[in-house]
């Protein structure tokens, strides 16, 4: 570990959590008035993580392209006495996996909570970036209740260099460093050393199973469809995104969102527009409800008639003003 006064105009307060790869630290960010940053340190003390270090502040500076509400902001990365790191902002919340099980969250929250974390991996992978660690752990409840992913310490560019050109589907292989072991890894990572998007997808279905049942699914584990308290649509797109096999899930985190919420709401949710805390996914998709026993769509039209009224009786003053000077002119 180096000695805080070892990285430069950030001083470390306090160990938040220490992981396979690294720690994450409190920290105050000299230059900007002792504002409170999150860094990540990379152990320096592992030989066989060396070609991951030397990667390490590159994949962070590639990481700061992320912008979005749901995914931790990324400011700076460097290394200072033979140790990597990576500065990112201070997500003040609730760990997810504190959250998991209580059952006072209700579903419509925890669903919520799912298309957020799915929201930011899109907005990653549109920026050609992946995760690659995502577990409860790394995904903090805000105080407004909204989820955020931290923690982008591994995740990895899915582009040859910073100007080339490359389908954001096409697979990572080579792997820069030996992922941990964890039920979120996909089988294809530990079989042929790939992740790419689909294995942060595989990730988020193992979560999201996990959220919605309060346990990490195994061999034995029923699928989600068998499960009543679980909407069939969500545990259908769960299922699908959690396949051991990469090419049976979604090709996109943006097709799995549509399934999630609807053709109607899901560009907005992957333009980074979170949904309202107290907004159900029926209501998502569901139609507006009926005004005074009218149906919604007829009950849509006459609005649209209302609205557009004022104008619709000034082109017919006009006209039938037109209409009499014709035929004033006629009468000449």
């Amino acid at each position: 570990m180096a000695n805080p006064e070892d990285l430069g105009r950030y001083r470390l307060k306090r160990l938040l959590g220490r992981g396979a790869l690294g720690e994450v630290w409190e920290a105050r960010d000299q230059d900007h008035e002792g504002g409170k940053v999150a860094v990540k340190i990379m152990h320096a003390a592992d030989e066989e993580l060396a070609f991951a270090r030397s990667a390490f502040a590159r994949e962070a500076r590639l990481a700061s392209l992320v912008r979005h509400p749901h995914v931790v902001v990324v400011h700076d990365a460097g290394e200072a006495a033979g140790t990597s790191f990576m500065v990112m902002d201070m997500v003040e919340g609730t760990s997810l996996r504190k959250l998991i099980g209580d059952r006072s969250t209700h579903l419509s929250e925890r669903l919520r909570w799912l298309r957020e974390i799915g929201d930011g991996l899109s907005a990653m992978h549109q920026a050609g970036v992946v995760h690659r660690d995502l577990k409860p752990e790394n995904v903090i409840v805000r105080p407004d209740r909204t989820a955020c992913v931290v923690d982008l310490g591994i995740a990895k560019w899915t582009k040859f260099d910073l100007g080339g050109v490359r389908d954001p589907m096409d697979v990572v292989e080579e792997l820069d460093a030996q992922l941990p072991k964890t039920d979120y890894v996909p089988p294809e990572t530990a079989e042929e050393s790939i992740y790419d998007e689909l294995g942060d997808q595989y990730a988020w279905g193992v979560l999201a199973y996990e959220v919605l049942t309060g346990t990490v699914p195994n061999g034995a584990s029923p699928p989600l469809t068998e499960r009543d308290e679980v909407p069939a649509r969500v545990a259908a797109a769960v299922e699908r995104a959690r396949s051991k096999r990469r090419e049976d899930r979604w090709d996109a985190m943006e097709l799995l969102l549509e399934e999630l919420v609807g053709p109607t709401t899901s560009a907005a949710l992957v333009a980074g527009r979170s949904t309202k805390e107290n907004e159900t996914p029926e209501a998502l998709v569901a139609p507006p409800p009926a005004a005074d026993g009218v149906e919604p769509a007829k009950d849509m039209a006459k609005a649209r008639s209302r609205r557009r009224s004022p104008h619709v009786l000034a082109v017919a003053a006009v006209l039938v003003l037109l209409g009499a000077l014709i035929v004033a002119a006629a009468l000449r």
